[in-house]
């Protein structure tokens, strides 16, 4: 992960999802999407979306999304207090600023959210925010001298199966040290990405742009797919069932590239930008569900895979079942 760049970029296109600049929210239909084949890219049915094709995934340097550049799944609201979509308003009495995320001992991260509901009580948009903890001690790659910090890729939030067609994207705040969003998706399972050993710009031989649903795709409760840890990015290729990611209705996946440090690329993001889902909801209040938000460290570079389990605010009556 390296620093978010606002300038001009030579960038490289992910895949053949020649996808229009468009802000707002993108849809992320229950039965999937279909993408053809290219570069790092098989054909099929996906539950993913690209939304920042800038900066490998983290791996190099983004370009942040502005109203008229690399703003697929950007929404530009005032603040994080405002609606993303217009007919919506701010459920005040959910807000939630800065709750501690806690693993190995020590807070990881802090979470803000924040709700909105349409006039109809049958829509609500859910917005989370995380940034990570600097001062944590654990060390999270043991086979690395010195301290290696969580380099999370992943955030993966569940509670939506009641919603046919979701819609997602996310709010990069202006003078933070946000991430983008690489990739969005209908998914449990994060699919694990590396950059070419040799040219940082590039995906690494055998990694996937946007993860089909098959044919072979790992067990329901799989947190991560793909090889595992590696001495050095890139050195082992994935097969093909590696790279896949099911469609899974209850739960959408932002891929990210954050750190509470420096993290093995030299990157230093410590903010996720706002995370949005929109979903069905009610009259009823949102209500906090235990284990829906899942904090992944892929192995982006030599990293082991890690997951940190929190609870988030959902729909009353939702579930975190995979």
């Amino acid at each position: 992960m390296k620093s978010q760049l606002l300038k001009l970029a030579v960038i490289a296109v992910l895949g053949t999802s020649s996808q229009a600049f468009a802000t707002g929210l993108v849809s992320l239909p229950a039965a999937g999407l279909s993408v053809s084949a290219g570069t790092n890219q098989p054909a099929g049915t996906t539950a993913w979306v690209t939304c920042n094709a800038t900066g490998n995934y983290g791996a190099g340097s983004s370009t942040a999304p502005t109203t008229s550049a690399n703003n697929d799944c950007a929404v530009f609201p005032a603040n994080i207090n405002t609606s993303p979509v217009s007919g919506f308003s701010r459920i005040t009495l959910s807000d939630l600023t800065s709750v501690a995320i806690t693993a190995n001992g020590e807070n990881i991260a802090y979470m803000t959210s924040r709700t909105f509901r349409n006039t109809a009580n049958t829509e609500c948009i859910y917005g989370k925010q995380i940034s990570m903890d600097t001062s944590t001690t654990f060390d999270y790659n043991n086979s690395l001298a010195g301290q290696q910090y969580l380099e999370v890729n992943d955030f993966a939030f569940g509670g939506f199966s009641a919603t046919t067609d979701v819609s997602a994207g996310y709010y990069y705040r202006p003078g933070v040290s946000d991430s983008s969003v690489y990739r969005v998706g209908r998914a449990f399972t994060s699919v694990q990405m590396q950059a070419d050993p040799f040219d940082e710009t590039l995906v690494a031989s055998g990694f996937v742009h946007r993860p089909i649903n098959g044919p072979s795709v790992p067990a329901s409760g799989t947190e991560i797919n793909g090889v595992g840890q590696t001495a050095s990015p890139g050195a082992t290729a994935p097969t093909a069932a590696q790279q896949t990611s099911e469609i899974r209705t209850n739960w959408v996946d932002f891929t990210v590239d954050v750190t509470g440090g420096v993290d093995e690329d030299g990157g230093t993001e410590q903010d996720a930008p706002m995370m949005y889902v929109r979903a069905a909801c009610t009259s009823t209040a949102p209500a906090s569900l235990a284990n829906s938000v899942r904090i992944r460290q892929t192995g982006q570079e030599s990293q082991p895979w890690v997951t940190i389990l929190a609870s988030g605010l959902a729909r009353s009556g939702a579930n975190a079942n995979f």
